[in-house]
């Protein structure tokens, strides 16, 4: 990985974007982390307004333009000839892996348009000999009915639309390919999946407009795995911006390797996850092994531990009589320690067997105990954390 990063500086070294910013070269993972700057979703959005898109202004004739929503901005996302044959390249390596092929017919049912994911699916899969039927969202029962006639063995989609699919009477497919909606983080609606895809190949992945794709299931793999011939991967701390230890939370960082244009290093996605390092599977030595659980929003500190509200709303994913709203209320305990209620909102009331269960998960993934759960009808307001500390 070294020598790929390595690379990349020399390329980059003189990029107008970057000149004065990167070293040529470094000797190790932790001088990159130390030496190299990280890059905000900000600067981006600020350099593709400028005319021409800037110190971005594409090198050579961009040959595919995406378009992907940043706040109030709609920024292009530019792929050369090169960068496209790369990407399908990286993809085409998974396919084997997934032992798809020539004679295999995927149904795409992601979204086409100004966005990435159904063309993407739909490029990968034309170039490595697969027939593809670019069908997009909606109209089930007809998309079932060509799934049938055309013999599909390979979907890609939403996997909510896909059991409805299912259910309309699409075929089983060997193979299916989730996205846009939370997977193998959803237990409830992973196993609702499971159960009616019984022997499919489960393919969760995630994958950002800007850095395309980041990582995905491998078959015996755990989590996703990242791209790591595409994107060199690290998990910093959000408020220091300092590299954590693996399998610690932390914000979620990517560095092209082989961009050619719009080249992103150190970019900070935004999104929450951890990071492991395994034994090679297929290649690939860097997992998530939880995928991506939040966003790295309004910090919150808590008992000692950092908090990031968003990622409540996936410990409520799966669990019964659970709406998905969810509030933390801290505040200072007799001994002037921190006292943690979390409210969950649910109706029937959930059950004391999932509250014990929402009370492990919690613990499992913020390292610190609710002193209550509490169930309530309704949540008020939309504040997902109310801290009374200052006001005790």
């Amino acid at each position: 990985m070294l020598d790929r990063l390595n690379a990349q500086l020399a390329r980059l070294h003189t990029h107008p974007f970057y000149a004065g910013r990167l070293p040529s070269r470094v000797e190790s993972a932790e001088e990159f982390a130390e030496r190299v700057p990280l890059m905000s979703r900000a600067d981006l959005v600020a350099e593709m307004a400028r005319p021409g898109y800037g110190a971005f202004a594409p090198a050579v004739p961009p040959v595919r333009i995406h378009l992907t929503p940043m706040g109030a901005s709609l920024v292009p996302i530019l792929h050369s000839a090169a960068d496209l044959r790369t990407i399908e390249a990286a993809c085409g390596q998974h396919l084997d892996a997934c032992g798809i092929g020539p004679g295999d017919v995927c149904m795409v049912t992601f979204g086409y348009h100004l966005f990435v994911a159904g063309l993407f699916y739909q490029s990968q899969m034309e170039a490595r000999g697969v027939a593809c039927i670019p069908h997009g969202p909606g109209e089930t029962e007809r998309a079932a009915d060509i799934a049938r006639r055309c013999g599909v063995t390979v979907l890609a989609g939403n996997p909510s639309h896909a059991l409805k699919l299912i259910e309309a009477g699409c075929p089983v497919p060997r193979v299916f390919f989730a996205g846009g909606e939370a997977f193998t983080g959803n237990e409830a609606l992973y196993r609702r999946v499971r159960d009616a895809m019984p022997g499919t190949l489960l393919i969760d992945s995630f994958s950002l407009s800007e850095c395309l794709p980041v990582a995905r299931t491998f078959p015996g793999g755990t989590g996703v795995h990242v791209f790591d011939e595409l994107l060199y991967a690290e998990v910093v701390d959000p408020d220091s911006g300092r590299p954590v230890a693996a399998g610690e939370r932390g914000e979620l960082v990517l560095t092209h390797l082989r961009k050619e244009l719009q080249p992103l290093v150190r970019y900070r996605t935004g999104d929450l996850t951890m990071l492991q390092h395994t034994e090679p599977l297929f290649g690939r030595t860097v997992s998530l092994p939880r995928v991506v659980f939040g966003r790295v929003d309004s910090m919150v500190k808590i008992k000692g531990v950092k908090v990031y509200p968003s990622e409540l709303r996936t410990l409520l994913l799966g669990v019964d009589g659970v709406s998905g709203a969810c509030r933390l209320v801290v505040s200072r305990s007799l001994s002037g320690s921190d006292h943690l209620r979390l409210q969950i909102e649910g109706t029937p009331t959930p059950t004391a067997a999932a509250v014990d269960a929402l009370a492990a998960r919690f613990k499992q993934q913020t390292l610190i105990s609710a002193d209550v759960i509490e169930a309530v009808a309704k949540l008020e307001g939309s504040e997902l954390v109310i801290d009374q500390r200052s006001t005790a």
